[in-house]
């Protein structure tokens, strides 16, 4: 079966279509350069091994890194309970002074959230904003039947009403590393001391925090350091900007390690730093959580041993620079074997589209010895040619490097038997300032525009099919493999952006078939794609005036968003929602509460109104 639709995106076209052969898993070894986790083959994977420094593969209970979590993962039966609040204040994370922001707990980045493999998170989230409605996206985590908490206001919740409390729960059936974002960011907040603005980019000015769900690992290590939240960072908010970026995205002057970093003059401020002991193995979970900038991240002296990529643990690979495009994750293991002393963290903006930055080598923090004298680095950052150049783009999706522990085989018949092109691209909208023109991003020729009011899953609760053309909403067969092919083009009037996209899709990961830069995706390109255990992941880059094709399948009934992770361009439309099994979607008795207070206070008690696409 094939089904067919039309969709531009923005400078891309998407090809769709859908199959239903199965898929044979099974679990492999691992082996890295830094040590391998012990080895389990699938008789082997309910064992009752202890997880530890030197057997990060076990975990317990039946459950090991050998378990597909695709398949099987655990119920412990426990809820771990966490509070956020959400209000108004200022930040000066380097010292060049404060700046408006929107802070979780009043600390940025929030709180670490943190559960094991099997728990349930229950998360209240109290919403003291004064102006400004909000919602919780918990980025990566596929709500496997708790669609109704995945926390995109409009679709699949109304916003959470100033004033107002909603509680998420659901259930870590995953495990590894993320990050949770505040997506609804409505109706504002003064963007400058003078100037406001309606936009839904909340994340940006500060609404994030990370997510951690322990579990195994495909290579042993002695301790965590943690999440290592890397930024962008601008000296106006990002309500203010994106007006700005209709236009030509604005430009961050610096960017942050764990909300920290030094001026770019180095006078103010102070570097992130993290310990470490001589002889052990640490692991860093590395997050991008960028507005615009894609990062270069390399420690000098000591190369990475990556161990997951997203929530997808992958069989180990050495790398010396790594590249995260925004919303990727990449779990990494150091052994601290160098001279005692200080070594630079570098997060360098690359040169070319992956976002500009005033500051692109100067995002840096601090590795140290316990036994050296703390202090500013003199050490050497590795060679920046080869397999380590400056690009916008992941790791080659032909070669061995994040290819998944659990071998997987994704059918290829119904993507070769001539699927449908689908094309994205950015759109003139037909007005110009200072004699440049302003765009808006479009799937399928139509900016995403959800409705606060009336999210989808209201329309699914009354059986309504009804949806408005600016939801630009895809109906998917119901278990079936699906295919996307995204190309990016010009626009209407001619004009080649050659712009990356980092696409995040919500309730999957993916399987990435292939991608290629400056190319136009043709059918006899096919044979170019992997269908043996390609990578998974839930974002993955469009490259610049190229294709990417993923693949997943449809069995998760839910109202999802599929949209590009640079936040000026979904907040001008570039994304699509994906219904899938509507009659089986669940709706907590709370979704109409929240939904009832949202309209008693928007738009008649509503200070400012939105005029972006509202994710």
């Amino acid at each position: 079966m094939y089904l067919l639709h039309t969709l531009p995106l923005l400078a891309s076209w998407v090809a769709y279509a859908a199959g239903s052969a199965a898929m044979k898993r099974q679990a492999s070894s691992t082996s890295s350069a830094a040590g391998s986790a012990t080895t389990l083959t699938p008789d082997d994977a309910d064992t009752e091994c202890t997880n530890g420094p030197h057997s990060r593969a076990c975990w317990g209970d039946g459950f090991s890194i050998a378990t597909d979590f695709d398949q099987k993962w655990p119920d412990t039966g426990k809820t771990v309970p966490y509070t956020l609040d959400i209000t108004n204040t200022t930040l000066n994370p380097d010292g060049t002074g404060d700046r408006l922001v929107m802070l979780i707990n009043n600390q940025y980045p929030g709180p670490v959230i943190r559960a094991q493999w099997g728990d349930w998170l229950e998360i209240t989230v109290n919403n003291k904003l004064p102006n400004n409605g909000t919602g919780i996206h918990w980025h990566g985590i596929r709500q496997l039947g708790t669609c109704d908490q995945d926390g995109v206001p409009g679709i699949t919740e109304c916003p959470i009403a100033p004033g107002t409390s909603r509680t998420y729960r659901f259930h870590c059936t995953q495990f590894g590393t993320s990050w949770f974002i505040g997506v609804c960011r409505l109706i504002n907040f003064a963007a400058r001391y003078w100037l406001i603005s309606i936009l839904g980019v909340q994340y940006g000015v500060g609404t994030l925090g990370t997510l951690v769900i322990d579990g195994p690992a495909t290579d042993n290590y002695d301790e965590d350091l943690g999440p290592f939240a890397l930024t962008d960072w601008y000296d106006e908010t990002a309500f203010f900007n994106n007006p700005l970026a209709r236009v030509a995205p604005p430009q961050p002057y610096t960017g942050l390690v764990n909300g920290m970093n030094v001026s770019p003059d180095g006078t103010k401020g102070k570097y992130y730093n993290a310990t470490v002991k001589s002889a052990k193995k640490y692991r860093l979970r590395l997050i991008n959580t960028s507005v615009d900038s894609a990062f270069m991240v390399s420690l000098d002296n000591h190369p990475f041993t990556v161990i997951t990529s997203d929530f997808v643990p992958i069989k180990p690979y050495v790398a010396e620079r790594v590249f995260i495009g925004i919303g990727q994750r990449l779990d990494v293991i150091i052994e601290a074997n160098q001279t005692a002393g200080n070594y630079w963290f570098r997060a360098d903006v690359p040169a070319g589209a992956c976002g500009s930055n005033a500051n692109p080598k100067g995002i840096r923090a601090i590795i140290h010895y316990d036994n050296a004298t703390f202090g500013n680095p003199t050490s050497t950052a590795w060679d920046t040619t080869g397999a380590n150049a400056d690009r916008c783009t992941d790791e080659s999706y032909n070669s061995n490097k994040l290819e998944p522990y659990w071998d997987s085989f994704v059918p290829s018949d119904a993507l070769t038997a001539n699927p449908t092109l689908l094309s994205v691209q950015a759109q003139e909208a037909g007005l110009t300032t200072d004699n440049r023109t302003i765009f808006r991003w479009a799937i399928n020729t139509t900016s995403l525009n959800v409705d606060w009011d009336k999210p989808i899953l209201e329309y699914v609760q009354e059986g309504n099919t009804s949806y408005p053309a600016y939801e630009n909403l895809i109906d998917v067969p119901d278990v079936a493999w699906t295919y996307w092919v995204l190309q990016e083009i010009s626009t209407p009037g001619g004009i080649p952006l050659n712009i990356p996209h980092p696409i995040h899709d919500h309730g999957h990961d993916f399987y990435v078939l292939g991608a290629q830069e400056n190319s136009v995706y043709t059918n006899a390109l096919s044979a170019q794609l992997n269908f043996e255990n390609p990578p998974r992941r839930d974002t993955a880059m469009l490259p610049a005036g190229g294709w990417l094709v993923i693949a997943f399948e449809t069995n998760n009934p839910g109202a999802w968003i599929m949209h590009c992770h640079i936040a000026w361009h979904v907040a001008d439309g570039l994304a699509t929602q994906f219904l899938e099994t509507p009659d089986q979607i669940k709706v907590d008795p709370s979704f109409n509460e929240i939904c009832s207070a949202w309209r008693d206070y928007y738009p008649e008690h509503a200070v400012y109104l939105k005029d972006d696409s509202g994710v």
